[in-house]
């Protein structure tokens, strides 16, 4: 494994996989900045929060999918099936791997050289994207990992099983994670002062520099291919819903955003930051440059992997599980986001609030493609809207922020769904 510091590259040993910032004495960290056994909670919380699901199936949701009447825009036919639902374009499910071999086949190393760049979190679909990479696609790849300081031992466990078993490189680069952590613990504590929905998404702003890495180490490593493990089942325009911005039923990539939308959101954010000054914080530098990494930074020789290949759970389980002994999180039986030391807080705060999370987004997604019936999608969200006490208490912990205090807030945020309460 290589890990980056900047574009520094030092070697260590091939698969072994160790934290690093070079910020940060490893030797010296505080108990804080080292991501943990989960299990190991120093004072108990959990009586705290909250988990409305009685009440949040009582909300008036599509006869089709799960999406509740508290989903930002949304309306119903006279059938009670939602406008998503009926605008919904079909996404690419079928088997179209020939076409994607076609077009990475200028790529492929000849002499038995690196021919591509894969990024790699460590996630569900990108551990399996790697799989399919090696053993289906025959490519060679190099796999990169950007460490913002949310990214778990987990993840990183699970990133070194797979590296390790298919034989391959993993470049670790790393942010400054105290100053990662600092922007993250501003602008949660900004937030708490008067919470937004639109505003959660400024939480995983510092993670968005992984396009710019991409572009650098393609340019370091003498590649041009890169592909993604970007699952559009996972498509959370919720999110940027609740910014003011309507449904875009015709998305170019899962993370696409047109030049007007982009207009709309930079119109919110400034909004709210006059609202509540606190947002204006020393965050907001490493929060634009992650905004033109997200949105400007140029995508040449791009793929989306599961735009190819069919996307299938239980088989994608089964291959991480048996094959590579692949780790699951402790306070879920979902295999989706265990990685994301932040999804388990902003998912806490969209159920609360709102009665639905990217959970209920998916398994519509799934509905709507044939994959599930609504029944089981309903008890999957249901099972997995649990709120993850000990991963949240973990993300509080990390970055210094009162868990008590912040949880009192969120929970005391008018409900979206008053009217079944």
């Amino acid at each position: 494994m290589i890990i980056l510091d900047g574009l520094n590259l030092k070697k260590t040993s091939k698969y072994a996989y160790t934290p690093y910032s070079s910020k940060i004495d490893i030797r010296n960290l505080s108990k804080k900045d080292i991501i943990t056994n989960i299990n190991v909670i120093s004072q108990d919380f959990s009586n705290l929060l909250e988990y409305n699901t009685k009440i949040a199936t009582k909300i008036k949701r599509c006869t089709k999918c799960l999406l509740p009447s508290t989903f930002p825009f949304i309306s119903f036919d006279e059938k009670g099936v939602c406008v998503i639902c009926n605008n919904y374009i079909q996404k690419s499910q079928g088997n179209r791997e020939t076409e994607l071999l076609d077009k990475i086949e200028k790529y492929r190393s000849k002499n038995g050289e690196p021919d591509s760049l894969i990024a790699f979190s460590g996630g569900r679909d990108s551990s399996y994207g790697m799989h399919l990479i090696v053993n289906d696609l025959k490519l060679k790849p190099i796999t990169f990992t950007y460490d913002w300081g949310m990214v778990t031992d987990l993840a990183r466990r699970n990133i070194a099983r797979v590296c390790g078993k298919l034989g391959i490189e993993n470049i670790l680069v790393s942010a400054d994670i105290r100053k990662k952590r600092l922007n993250i613990k501003l602008n949660v504590e900004a937030w708490l002062k008067r919470p937004e929905l639109g505003m959660i998404p400024l939480f995983m702003a510092g993670d968005k520099h992984f396009f710019s890495f991409m572009n650098k180490l393609k340019i370091e490593n003498s590649l041009k291919l890169n592909i993604w493990s970007m699952n559009r089942l996972e498509n959370t325009d919720f999110k940027s819903g609740f910014c003011g911005i309507e449904h875009n039923f015709d998305k170019k990539r899962i993370d696409y955003l047109s030049y007007g939308n982009q207009f709309k959101m930079i119109s919110f954010y400034l909004k709210n930051f006059l609202l509540n000054p606190s947002y204006l914080n020393s965050s907001l530098p490493d929060t634009m440059s992650s905004y033109y990494s997200y949105y400007a930074e140029p995508r040449n020789d791009y793929f989306e992997l599961f735009d190819y290949i069919k996307w299938d759970e239980k088989q994608i389980e089964d291959t991480l599980i048996n094959d590579y002994n692949w780790e699951l999180a402790p306070d879920t039986k979902s295999t989706w986001r265990i990685g994301d030391g932040t999804a388990p807080f902003y998912n806490y705060i969209y159920y609360t609030v709102a009665g639905f999370s990217e959970n209920d987004t998916f398994r519509s997604n799934q509905i709507r493609e044939g994959m599930i019936s609504r029944e089981e999608a309903l008890e999957l969200t249901i099972r997995d809207n649990a709120p993850r006490y000990e991963s949240m208490k973990w993300y509080f912990d990390t970055i210094g922020v009162d868990f008590e205090s912040a949880i009192k807030v969120i929970n005391n945020i008018p409900k979206l769904y008053k009217e079944y309460l």
